[in-house]
């Protein structure tokens, strides 16, 4: 089985490279250009990039700071605006922030909060039964 790697070719598409097939590593102002027979491909640098390298395996933009591999994320908490990687969490939890035009995303994982119903009648019978 061949290593293989995740690069952007030179019109910033994702593509998977086998280690094997490069002849050259260079490192650049803008981050190392990996060589092969007939391309050239460079390595992620910036989070857009490597959202365009990850969104198909279940990442996400949720702030300006972080990516997130949704498939991992188990809880949101909608007053702080984060998402954690566990259930329940603690204040030892791994977290990623969510900005508030991304809330949108995870919104269906905030728990809800126990509400206890009423069962007791609003109604009083008096009013419609005569004894």
């Amino acid at each position: 089985m061949s290593n293989q790697i995740h690069l952007l070719d030179r019109d910033g598409n994702p593509c998977v490279v086998n280690v094997e097939d490069l002849i050259a590593i260079k490192p650049t102002s803008d981050g190392p250009e990996f060589y092969t027979k007939d391309n050239m491909y460079f390595y992620p640098t910036t989070l857009e990039e490597l959202l365009i390298l990850f969104k198909d395996l279940g990442f996400e933009r949720l702030d300006r700071t972080n990516i997130v591999n949704m498939n991992h994320v188990k809880a949101f908490d909608p007053k702080a605006r984060k998402v954690y990687f566990e259930q329940p969490w603690t204040s030892d939890s791994k977290f990623a922030t969510v900005s508030e035009a991304n809330v949108n995303k995870v919104q269906h994982l905030a728990k809800e909060e126990g509400t206890s119903y009423q069962t007791k009648s609003i109604l009083r019978p008096s009013l419609f039964w005569k004894k």
